[in-house]
């Protein structure tokens, strides 16, 4: 997974000021409900980009990622978000390889974001 190495993931999991921030736009019902949503939709998100790296379909994966990427920056799972940036560069450059090597971390890193995340309902 040379491509991950090269890059800076952050540490940060989930970003507590990020959704205070965007409970403060939207108000914290809407953004309970949002984190409630992103945490419903996981499992099929990455069930689609493995689907779409099974075929290959590259315009199926970038779809994936980018929801991926905007909805994480939006929930404030930053580390996730920073894999997704990583994934839509290796999408972009077809880079196949590159994509399944990091289907693995990204599944434990989106399994640890949904577990964070669900925690942090309860402080909403």
């Amino acid at each position: 997974m040379t491509a991950v190495k090269e890059r800076q993931i952050t540490r940060t999991l989930t970003s507590a000021a990020a959704l205070n921030e965007l409970s403060e736009q939207m108000g914290r019902e809407a953004v309970r409900q949002f984190v409630g949503n992103y945490i419903h939709m996981w499992n099929g998100r990455f069930e689609r980009l493995v689907t779409a790296l099974e075929e290959p379909d590259y315009p199926g994966a970038m779809d994936v990622v980018l929801s991926i990427k905007i909805s994480s920056q939006m929930a404030g799972a930053l580390r996730l978000a920073g894999y997704a940036i990583i994934a839509q560069d290796m999408v972009r450059a077809a880079d196949h390889a590159g994509l399944v090597s990091l289907l693995d971390p990204l599944q434990r890193c989106g399994e640890d974001t949904v577990r964070a995340l669900s925690e942090s309902l309860s402080r909403l």
